[in-house]
């Protein structure tokens, strides 16, 4: 489904996710790793940018930045090429290195900074075979225990948020992680809002004001059941759901169809294959469907929507 346009501006705070293409490696020994980080770095450097946190895992890439004067795009753009010919010249490869675009979430920074620190510096927890979060050296959680690296972290705003004095705040912080370890995979931090923002409608407003733009969004209910989304499709679209899932190609149904399916994949995380099992279709039949909705989204009719779902 087509993205919306990145928003950027001065100070922005961004859940940047970039992933190594069809889950491949991006790292296979410390030399890969201390290369990213160099880059990393000189750019950060380079277009004043702050890092809060970062965790570089085999197949993807972690950060939590907030942006100077220079849109964030640059930065991961020519990250992310210089990064790709170093790949790609040492191991004698071509093609993409990284999956697509990189994910820019702009998030919340009282809502959500301390706890993608904490996200961030888990990840090896979080893995099949777990690592140690507390030994893990490629990424930012030892910088706040005052080890110096290779980026240079900004962990004195997290950290004087448990306490002024910066002993007692690592071991808050420390307690802090301690207390998400089972916290595991957070779908939270992935639920944006017009697929951009973490936070709420008070955020996007802020977001606004201060990009010079009114970003007209639809906030989206958490997770609603395909069965309450289709019984609220239908009556919407005055049709009977069981018309929805009807076979042949009628016009009236259509429209319905096409919105179900889309508003299922983004507000119920329902997968193509199962809708394709649920409405009878291939899934390349859902893909266009989703895809034909995309490209004339109702915004009106999205927010009556998400208004009866969340009564």
């Amino acid at each position: 489904m087509p993205r919306k346009p990145r928003v950027e501006f001065e100070g922005a705070l961004y859940h940047v996710i970039a992933r190594g293409n069809r889950r491949a490696a991006l790292f296979h020994d410390d030399a890969d790793y201390q290369t990213y980080l160099d880059r990393l770095e000189r750019y950060r450097q380079r277009d004043g940018m702050t890092l809060y946190a970062y965790v570089l895992m085999a197949n993807h890439v972690h950060l939590l930045v907030e942006t100077g004067i220079v849109p964030l795009s640059r930065t991961m753009q020519t990250l992310q090429f210089t990064y790709s010919q170093y790949y790609n010249r040492r191991y004698r490869k071509t093609g993409h290195l990284f999956q697509g675009r990189y994910t820019a979430i702009l998030c919340d920074r009282e809502a959500y900074l301390l706890e993608l620190v904490r996200y961030l510096h888990l990840n090896p927890a979080r893995l099949r075979t777990p690592l140690n979060p507390w030994s893990y050296k490629w990424s930012s959680h030892r910088a706040y225990l005052g080890e110096s690296g290779t980026v240079q972290v900004q962990s004195a705003t997290v950290l004087d948020q448990f306490h002024r004095q910066l002993g007692p705040a690592r071991q808050a912080y420390l307690q802090f992680l301690k207390a998400g370890i089972r916290q595991g995979h957070d779908e939270r931090y992935y639920e944006t809002v017009d697929q951009r923002f973490l936070g709420d409608a008070r955020f996007v407003a802020e977001v606004g004001r201060r990009a010079g733009k009114r970003y007209p969004v639809t906030t989206r209910p958490r997770r609603v059941s395909f069965e309450r989304l289709l019984h609220a499709i239908a009556d919407l679209h005055g049709v009977m759901p069981h018309a929805i899932f009807a076979p042949g190609r009628r016009r009236a149904p259509v429209p319905a169809r096409a919105m179900l399916v889309y508003l299922a994949r983004e507000w119920g995380a329902v997968s193509t294959q199962e809708l394709g099992r649920r409405l009878q279709r291939d899934p390349s039949m859902i893909s266009r469907l989703a895809s034909r909705y995309a490209m004339q989204r109702d915004d009106k009719a999205e927010a009556h929507l998400s208004k009866a779902l969340n009564q």
